[in-house]
């Protein structure tokens, strides 16, 4: 019984881990990896920015 106990918190703390993964902005976990990856990484978000920036201010 224990175990079983034990189990189902383990697999539900996984599930809850992965939906609150889930739920994070795009752009919020993007910025975090490219902090983790170095000056292309960088750039390349820089460049999505700026696209997003550009798609907000002409209405795309």
């Amino acid at each position: 019984m224990v175990r079983l106990a034990f189990i189902v918190a383990i697999v539900s703390s996984m599930f809850i881990v992965g939906a609150v993964d889930a739920s994070q902005p795009r752009a919020a976990r993007t910025e975090v990896q490219a902090a983790r990856r170095g000056p292309v990484a960088r750039l390349i978000e820089l460049e999505r920015r700026k696209n997003e920036w550009l798609r907000q201010q002409f209405g795309r």
